[in-house]
């Protein structure tokens, strides 16, 4: 792809994101924000950091180009990552999720592929890092066909999934 339609493409991810992001600001806006503990004086700075996001073997990232999300099995995982934007509140890629059927069994089973939106947000404290943040959310926008066969049965993901992630890697 060239650089223009790269950049045109990284614009319309990231405005598709940027509506996403006030439908859940209005959604949970004031609710959340009431409910979140308000920083202690001094931590202002700590707390302004840029997120991280924590991979499987607990390894804080940013701008991966891969996430596993079943760090259990490695089943399930986002591939070929491209961010558009990563800042203190939220972090916007397109990608690819990609599940294993698991049929007859996961050793067996097949990985379908589907194209996807994928925004990080709910920045909240890293336990045992003083002063870091990291992403407890993951919602994934089906951009294609969420349709795939496995087990001689159709099976259909919805148009869009939101996964808590956990502060010890993966959701």
């Amino acid at each position: 792809m060239n650089q223009p339609a790269r950049t045109s493409v990284k614009a319309a991810v990231l405005a598709m994101f940027g509506i996403a992001a006030l439908v859940v600001t209005a959604i949970s806006g004031s609710a959340m924000a009431a409910a979140r503990p308000q920083p202690r004086a001094g931590t202002a700075a700590a707390t302004a950091s840029v997120p991280v996001v924590i991979n499987c073997a607990m390894h804080a990232q940013t701008r991966p180009s891969q996430y596993v999300l079943a760090c259990a099995d490695g089943n399930a995982y986002l591939t070929g990552l491209d961010w558009a934007a990563w800042g203190s509140a939220s972090a916007f890629a397109s990608g690819t999720y990609r599940i294993n059927d698991c049929v007859p069994d996961c050793v067996a089973g097949h990985f379908h592929s589907f194209p996807a939106l994928v925004a990080l947000w709910r920045a909240e404290s890293l336990p045992g890092h003083p002063g870091e943040r990291y992403f407890s959310r993951l919602t994934m926008i089906f951009t294609g066909s969420r349709t795939y066969r496995a087990g001689g049965k159709l099976h259909h993901l919805p148009a869009t999934a939101t996964l808590p992630l956990s502060a010890s890697g993966g959701a």
